[in-house]
């Protein structure tokens, strides 16, 4: 009986080491995830998730698997641009069907042995990358986890794992517009945090490959966020001593470096080829002359605060850890800089982009897959909140009026994000009467005032620098 008893307390210790508040609320947002994935979506009268941005990623498992025509002569509607040498490529690249590909490989089996159209854009195709779309996410949210517990406890990782997945845009992105590159890019990043982590922890020469090799696909996917390879440079440097001293680390690598930076190329090869075999070039502009930046006209505060679609007005939680990294500059600088000048040279690139709000989108898009970095200041917000106070009744005060105002915003955001699946938010078109008028009125609501209060971009206009709107 004492036996029975012993082995019952070991493997009641060993589920609670196992179930840490953390993985429970992971488990939690998996079976959220299962459960109401469908609740949230919108295909519309597509009925599939292939429009726009998403089937021109999708392009080339369509033409390589289905057309076998990487020329793209069939019959569908991509956004081509023609070369030097006078054929036509796609203006995105290749790096997200990379991503898709396995989702696609699992659909297009399901399509061949339940005798589904097998032409790429039935139900197994939407619904296997859709799935797909939501997983990456999910092991994104693991890996954030992972990086936070090197440097916080089991709660504030909690807190934080649930902040980002319900309280910011994130959540439309893993479920209303899932096969978009920032729930990709989310989860390339949080990989990519924890590996370069990792070697600054065990100074093992394989995370560096790893993280090189995440950062090609990230360069693949969004060539502007190869900034991430600041933070290898940077993390624990907190003065120019400590930066000589990386940078001397690093050249000392030697020919480790040498196969660094080849797992860094290798899945961008295959991208070269493509451009050298049709444009006659391994480096092709695929956006064309009329696209750009306008480096002498950033338009920080539309990106942060405009009601078209400003950051902090669709996702303010993220102002936790704007607070947070402000404080990390006196109490870990060590980690500072490595987050900081990652996010502010990346939201100066994506103010002076000529469409400063990356046309149909909920809050700023473009800054979603920075919430792998951000997490860490927002971390750093939380444990700071939970252990400021000496007394313990200040520290309950606190802790409750932090509670209380993050899930009062997480509640916000998957309420917006209810109206955009209902397309009662503007995909472009947002103004601050629009925003009120539709929050406080979503079930009553007047279609046909509501779009008298928007105020449409020219986007004309802003191709030729005419940009605050």
């Amino acid at each position: 009986m004492k036996s029975q008893n012993q082995n019952t307390n070991l493997s009641t210790l060993i589920l609670k080491k196992l179930i840490t508040p953390s993985v429970f609320v992971f488990l939690v947002m998996s079976v959220f995830s299962a459960t109401t994935f469908k609740f949230w979506i919108n295909w519309g009268g597509a009925g599939v998730p292939f429009t726009n941005d998403v089937d021109q990623y999708y392009s080339y498992l369509i033409a390589q698997f289905i057309h076998h025509d990487f020329s793209f002569h069939f019959n569908h509607v991509y956004w081509l641009v023609e070369t030097p040498t006078h054929l036509y490529v796609p203006k995105v690249t290749m790096g997200l069907s990379l991503l898709y590909l396995p989702f696609f490989v699992l659909a297009d089996n399901i399509a061949y042995a339940f005798d589904f159209d097998a032409l790429g854009y039935s139900a197994p195709y939407s619904w296997c990358l859709h799935f797909g779309s939501i997983i990456y996410v999910l092991i994104g949210v693991w890996y954030s986890r992972k990086s936070l517990l090197l440097f916080f406890n089991e709660w504030v990782a909690t807190i934080s794992i649930v902040i980002i997945f319900f309280g910011t845009n994130l959540f439309y992105y893993t479920f209303k517009e899932s096969e978009m590159p920032h729930s990709y890019l989310f989860f390339l990043f949080s990989l990519f945090i924890y590996h370069v982590l990792k070697w600054r922890q065990t100074s093992k020469t394989k995370y560096i490959y790893y993280f090189s090799l995440i950062a090609g696909l990230v360069a693949l996917i969004r060539p502007t966020e190869i900034l991430i390879l600041l933070f290898p440079l940077l993390i624990y440097v907190s003065n120019i001593t400590e930066l000589k001293e990386r940078l001397i680390e690093i050249k000392n690598l030697k020919w480790k470096l040498i196969v660094a930076i080849f797992c860094f190329f290798l899945p961008l090869i295959p991208q070269f080829i493509y451009w050298k075999i049709f444009t006659g070039q391994f480096l092709f502009f695929s956006y064309g002359n009329r696209e750009g930046f306008y480096f002498t006209d950033p338009q920080f505060y539309n990106v942060l605060f405009g009601w078209r679609k400003g950051w902090f007005i669709y996702t303010p939680l993220m102002l936790f850890a704007i607070i947070g990294l402000t404080m990390m500059f006196f109490k870990r600088r060590d980690l500072f800089y490595s987050i900081f000048l990652y996010f502010i040279i990346n939201l100066y690139l994506i103010s002076c982009w000529w469409d400063w709000g990356f046309g149909g989108a909920f809050g700023m898009r473009a800054l979603v897959q920075s919430y792998a970095f951000l997490i860490i200041p927002l971390a750093f917000f939380i444990n700071w909140v939970f252990t400021i106070h000496r007394k313990k009744i200040m520290t309950i005060l606190l802790g409750l009026i932090f509670i209380s105002t993050s899930v009062f915003f997480c509640a916000t955001n998957m309420y917006q994000t209810y109206l955009m699946k209902n397309n009662l938010f503007h995909w472009d078109s947002m103004t601050k009467d629009a925003y009120f008028y539709t929050l406080f009125n979503a079930k009553k609501i007047d279609r046909i005032y509501l779009e008298t209060l928007f105020k449409h971009p020219n986007y004309e206009n802003l191709l030729t620098g005419k940009r605050d709107e």
